[in-house]
């Protein structure tokens, strides 16, 4: 008897963690206008409200073919999205995303994870301020999604290393795809302290220091420290705190998730930390905020 789903997840035990790159999920999809979004038929730890968002703890590729709506994910808010857009979902950030109820929308998706995708954002190849693509060969990456779908659904829906060929196709196809046009800088300045934020905003959920950044862009600290400030008017310091509490007051009013681990995901040290830094910059505390949305 044919499958007919259109979605697939996809066992995963050590074998597949140890080729480096597996799939979790592959599917299709397609929201008619006015259609209820999203669709409830999916595990408990993938199902989210549209309105609250949700955070895996994988990464997740979505191709739009159809339609158009809204996408947030981290900085990027309510960010308009149409058919030739591709999605990037990283593991431990918040996201949300819906179809325009007038137009509906249309899209595949996987579901990935290993130490080869991670090395990709280690190296800022892909980068969590920049989840949003459109690649130039459409064609070619939309042909490779379906395929790999049809090739899911007629082994059986079993974990094949074969399946590594088809991610990494897609992962090629959007690593070498430009995202949006080249900012232009007025001065080797702004360059410089813009990819400074760059880093920040990437990696503030873990423990991060000046040194850090400094040695990440190649230029002197106290250099970086003095740019910095005369660009954007604060402290690199300021920089760090401002996108934790921003992470962490965006978790608290969209999701469900314990607030001690809200501070751990944020990137301070300890739900104390984060309280000392509610107090002074949104004067309540992180509970408050939480139970007055």
């Amino acid at each position: 008897m044919t499958d007919l789903r259109n979605y697939f997840y996809l066992p995963v035990g050590e074998r597949e963690f140890n080729w480096g790159l597996y799939l979790t999920v592959v599917g299709h999809n397609l929201v008619r206008p006015h259609e209820q979004y999203p669709h409830r038929e999916h595990p408990s730890s993938y199902q989210f409200k549209s309105s609250e968002g949700r955070i895996l703890s994988e990464y997740q590729i979505i191709l739009l073919t159809g339609g158009e709506g809204t996408f947030s994910s981290g900085e990027i808010q309510n960010a308009k999205v149409s058919a030739g857009d591709v999605l990037l979902i990283f593991p431990g950030v918040w996201h949300t995303y819906s179809p325009d109820p007038d137009t509906g929308w249309e899209d595949y998706w996987i579901g990935l994870n290993g130490s080869w995708i991670t090395a990709l954002c280690e190296r800022s190849i892909l980068q969590t301020s920049k989840p949003i693509y459109r690649p130039l060969e459409y064609k070619e990456i939309r042909s490779t999604f379906a395929e790999l779908l049809n090739t899911v659904r007629s082994n059986g829906a079993i974990n094949s290393p074969s399946y590594i060929v088809s991610i990494a196709k897609i992962l090629t196809l959007l690593a070498e795809q430009p995202q949006e046009q080249e900012l232009v800088f007025s001065s080797g300045k702004e360059k410089i302290v813009h990819e400074a934020v760059r880093v920040i905003w990437e990696w503030s959920y873990r423990t991060l220091t000046v040194n850090d950044i400094a040695d990440s862009i190649q230029i002197n600290r106290r250099t970086l420290e003095r740019y910095f400030r005369e660009v954007n008017g604060i402290s690199i310091h300021d920089e760090i705190i401002r996108c934790r509490l921003i992470r962490a007051q965006q978790l608290l009013k969209k999701t469900r998730i314990p607030i001690h681990r809200i501070a751990n995901m944020a990137g301070f040290s300890s739900h104390q930390q984060m309280c000392a830094h509610f107090a002074v910059h949104f004067r309540c505390t992180p509970e408050t905020m939480r139970n007055s949305r």
